[in-house]
């Protein structure tokens, strides 16, 4: 038996498409999407870096409805699921805080059939029940347990804060390391006005990813994080008067946390679901400098492209959610087009390789493409110019949201609320 070759393989696939017979209806359904996608993510870019370039401050923090105590009460979530003793070293930065140790508590959210969560609870004298709590260096720490029917990040998130006895409440990923001040920085930004707080956060590579290939995608990670420190959240701050909330590492009043409906259970990022839902009403989140969360790259690129996954789909569905407050939430909408490149632009490969029975559609395409690839290059080199050399891979970023749309596009279709942990 013959093995066909590559050529004939490819020949024989173009004989199947030309018997297809590409409508002309279709070939302008393409072209029309080629022109629309490319206008979006090319316009949104070009605003963006006006808003970063020239923005002016026209925002300011909102009066609060009712002003926080002198020395607030302050509830820290650390949602964990099979974090093992990354969610202990969470836990061990927020008892090592320099806020009044009487006045705040830690609150581990955490499932009932995570096995690698028993140590951290012995470690911490803490039974594997639902509301066992100890008092740990002074600190109050309590479980909250979840009963495995309703799971993902935003579900144990609201069944900790039922529990909880804050005036404010945190959230802390099990992989992240909170500064020593982050609970008296977030509680000064809140008593000022700001309905939320966010920290920047920093990704600690490991020494075999800061040069080596395999390590791409772990300096894709860092670079992202840069680039909203120090690139994305001032100017938003400047233009607006407020970033967003990035998931890890962030204080909310608990007034307006309640006020909004606490997290969507069913959202896949439920931090940009939240940042809408605030930004909607004019609540504001504060961006703050200062000593950053530290927290572990995910080291897989199977874990990565998974997370990527669901941010595509959760940035779809918190657009939606910010399209309701659209008057007050458009700079927001811009920013989210970033990471949906993922699904508007991955069809492109698809149309490019049909292009070629169509040659009106692969010169229309082609020339569509200027339209975003221009302002990204730009973009790519003002972000550089302003953020420095640890956003250089970007572009591998980039590819990685690429591929993570081909995932996104049909979980859209029929499981578009999935709610995976990146390390589960």
């Amino acid at each position: 038996m013959n093995v066909l070759s590559s050529q004939q393989i490819i020949t024989t696939f173009h004989q199947y498409l030309q018997s297809l017979h590409l409508s002309i209806s279709t070939s302008r359904a393409l072209m029309a999407y080629a022109a629309g996608s490319a206008i979006t993510v090319g316009v949104a870019l070009v605003v963006e870096l006006v808003i970063i370039l020239h923005g002016l401050p026209r925002g300011r923090a909102q009066g609060a409805r009712q002003p926080l105590p002198a020395t607030p009460r302050v509830s820290v979530i650390v949602p964990t699921y099979r974090e093992g003793e990354r969610a202990l070293r969470a836990v061990r930065s927020l008892l090592n805080q320099d806020y009044p140790r009487g006045l705040y508590e830690i609150i581990i959210a955490a499932e009932a059939d995570d096995p690698t969560v028993d140590g951290v609870l012995r470690a911490l004298g803490l039974r594997k029940v639902n509301g066992s709590e100890a008092t740990v260096d002074g600190v109050r720490v309590r479980l909250s347990l979840g009963d495995g029917m309703t799971r993902g990040k935003p579900a144990a998130l609201n069944r900790a804060e039922s529990m909880a006895t804050g005036d404010i409440i945190g959230v802390l990923d099990a992989d992240g390391v909170a500064p020593p001040d982050a609970i008296s920085r977030a509680v000064s930004a809140l008593a000022s006005g700001y309905s939320a707080a966010q920290l920047p956060r920093e990704v600690a590579l490991p020494p075999e990813a800061r040069r080596t290939f395999a390590g791409a995608h772990m300096r894709a990670q860092a670079a992202e994080m840069r680039l909203y420190n120090q690139f994305l959240a001032p100017a938003l701050m400047g233009f607006t008067g407020s970033a967003w909330i990035t998931g890890s590492g962030y204080f909310v009043r608990r007034e307006d946390l309640e006020a909004v409906g606490l997290w969507t259970p069913w959202a896949p990022t439920e931090d940009l679901d939240l940042s809408a839902k605030l930004l909607s009403r004019d609540m504001k989140v504060a961006f703050l400098s200062g000593s950053p969360v530290v927290e572990e790259p995910l080291t897989s690129i199977r874990a990565v492209i998974r997370q990527k996954e669901r941010w595509v789909r959760g940035s779809m569905l918190a657009t939606f959610t910010a399209l309701r407050g659209v008057r007050r939430t458009w700079p927001l909408l811009l920013f989210l087009i970033m990471p949906a490149w993922g699904y508007l632009i991955t069809p492109w490969l698809g149309m490019l390789a049909v292009a070629r029975l169509h040659p009106e559609l692969l010169t229309w395409t082609l020339a569509w493409s200027a339209v975003w690839l221009v302002p990204s290059a730009a973009y790519y080199i003002i972000a550089v110019a302003k953020a420095g050399k640890a956003v250089r891979p970007l572009p591998a970023a980039i590819a990685l949201y690429l591929l993570a749309g081909l995932v996104a596009l049909p979980k859209m279709a029929f499981r578009r609320y999935e709610w995976r942990g990146s390390r589960s």
